[in-house]
Order: C-alpha cells, then sequence, then structure tokens
C-alpha cells in the first residue's frame, strides 16, 4: 500500500513545474494578444476603406444622374452674414446611392432652402449612416452638441460621420463676418455651394482628393464631433493628424480640424476616380496640397 501510495505521488507535478508552465501561457498570450488586435484592427482599416469606396461609387453614380457632384455645404446666407438656413451637406444629398432612400424619402425639401434642424428627427431622420462610421472611432454613433456649442446647424443626437468632403488647400472658413461658415469659392470639389462637374477637374481625376477621413473626441460637453447633414466639409492646410485633433495627440477644434483617423500613421481619402487610398501622416504638405486642387496644374508625383 505504501509502495501504491508513492508511485501516486511520483507521478504529480511540482510547484516548480506549474510555475513554469503558467510562466509558458503568460508568454504565450503576451505574444498572441498584440497580433490578435493588430488583425483586428486590420480588418476595421479593410471595412473602412470599403465605407469609402461605397461612398466613392455613390458619388459617381450622383454624377452620373445630374452631370453634376453634389454641393459640399451650404448657408443661403453664403459668406456675407448670419442670416440664412443651413442647407444640407453633400453626405445627405447622396442618401438614395448608398441605400438610405428610407431617411432620405423622409426629409422636407419643399422649401427654398431645406433647413437642416428642421428635419432632425433622432428617431427616424439624419440618424446614423453605417457607410459614413469607421469602425475603429470609439466615439458614439451620435454627435454631442451640449448648451448650445454650435449655434442651430448641428442638434444634439445627429448621426456622426467620419467622411468629410476636401473644400480646399488653405483655411475652408469665409472671410468675412465671423468666418466660421465655409467658403464658397474654394479650389477643391467639394465646397460652400460647390457645384463642380468632372470636367472641371483639369488636374486629373486619378490625383485629385474628392473626400477624406475625419474624427472628433470623446468629450461629451460642446461639441464633440461632425455631422454628414451640414459643414462637412474640410481643408487640408493642417495636414493630416494635426494638432487641432485627437489622433494628433490634441484636442478636437471644429473649425481648424483637417483630417485624421483612429488608424495608426495617417487616413483614408478617396480620389475622384474613385480610388481609395490611405496617405501618411507625413506626407509632404505640397503634396498634399496639389492633391487637393481641382484645377492648380501642379505636377503630382508619387504619393
Amino acid at each position: 500500500m505504501l509502495q501504491i501510495n508513492s508511485e501516486k505521488r511520483a507521478r504529480g507535478f511540482t510547484l516548480i513545474e506549474l510555475l513554469v508552465v503558467i510562466a509558458i501561457i503568460a508568454i504565450l498570450i503576451a505574444i498572441l494578444l498584440p497580433a490578435v488586435q493588430q488583425a483586428r484592427e486590420a480588418a476595421r482599416r479593410s471595412s473602412c476603406k470599403n465605407n469609402f469606396k461605397q461612398v466613392a461609387l455613390a458619388l459617381h453614380n450622383y454624377h452620373d444622374t445630374h452631370s453634376v457632384f453634389p454641393m459640399g455645404a451650404a448657408i443661403s446666407g453664403g459668406c456675407s452674414g448670419y442670416s440664412g438656413s443651413h442647407m444640407f451637406s453633400w453626405g445627405v444629398h447622396i442618401l438614395p446611392y448608398i441605400d438610405q432612400a428610407n431617411i432620405y424619402n423622409n426629409l422636407n425639401f419643399s422649401g427654398s432652402t431645406p433647413f437642416v434642424p428642421a428635419n432632425f428627427t433622432s428617431s427616424g431622420c439624419l440618424s446614423p449612416v453605417q457607410p459614413f462610421l469607421c469602425p475603429s472611432n470609439p466615439q458614439p454613433d451620435t454627435i454631442v452638441n451640449k448648451a448650445g456649442a454650435f449655434a442651430g446647424a448641428l442638434p444634439d443626437g445627429m448621426g456622426r460621420t467620419d467622411i468629410g468632403g476636401v473644400a480646399d488647400s488653405v483655411s475652408w472658413k469665409c472671410n468675412s463676418g465671423s468666418g466660421v461658415r465655409p467658403t464658397s469659392v474654394g479650389n477643391g470639389v467639394l465646397y460652400a455651394i460647390s457645384s463642380v462637374k468632372m470636367r472641371d477637374i483639369i488636374d486629373g481625376t486619378s490625383s485629385t482628393l474628392l473626400v477624406g477621413e475625419i474624427t472628433g473626441s470623446l468629450s461629451q460637453t460642446g461639441l464633440n464631433g461632425n455631422s454628414y447633414t451640414g459643414y462637412d466639409v474640410f481643408d487640408t492646410s493642417s495636414g493630416i493628424n494635426s494638432i487641432d485633433t485627437v489622433p494628433g495627440g490634441g484636442t478636437f477644434a471644429f473649425r481648424p480640424q483637417g483630417f485624421s483617423s483612429y488608424h495608426v500613421g495617417g487616413c483614408h481619402f478617396t480620389l475622384c476616380d474613385g480610388s481609395v487610398r490611405f496617405l501618411s501622416e507625413n506626407i509632404d504638405q505640397g503634396t498634399l496640397s496639389a492633391l487637393t486642387t481641382r484645377s492648380g496644374k501642379e505636377v503630382v508625383g508619387e504619393f
């Protein structure tokens, strides 16, 4: 009997052996976890790229139907003053072309100037649209606009967007009044009150940016992000992932934000030929500006 018990004890694990096994498991987890996270981010990045491709196709279908790209953004008063209604941005106009006719058909376009807040209901109109959202963005699907941080145009709870129109290579703001509205003389394709046709892109559709990736902030006070409904155009003057963005290491600032993403190292852009490119945050500013203009006659090399 004593001999049998001794044999049973000999077949067990020692404390040292258990510690070695636990250490090996911990090392394997430490090695595999970053790989799993990278694989997940690669999948999210691929999904984001597909969203940009879908939006590009919608913009081209809109152009095929109307012989012009949709108006980038607008306010009926233009850049001359505060008066006037905030009209819909380009994202609203392409809703029927991204399988969102249910939202589009609920909007009221009968007035002379379709007014963004007047059409907004969180349950049915101007709600979140999946192709406009990046899966790597940790923000909620609706924006926060507390205490009238951005007066009137973007009601609290309106659908967020992570895709903005490329309006200009310099500041997108009006030079008169308060300077908070998009300028109507942009050198890009989607700017305020724009009516750009494919024939107007003389720099070439394969070297002219159309839309790019944008981000907001996780803050729940003030204005924390962007909506596809209005003001959804920005410039490239501050580069990619600038200090006015959270991914750039700063704080979100709506007016000068520029383009950025929660992907590492840069963000997605769609060019006017429908192709999607991931541009590095280290891209030369001169090259980025040349890619922005539709008729600047710059010679753009590899990018």
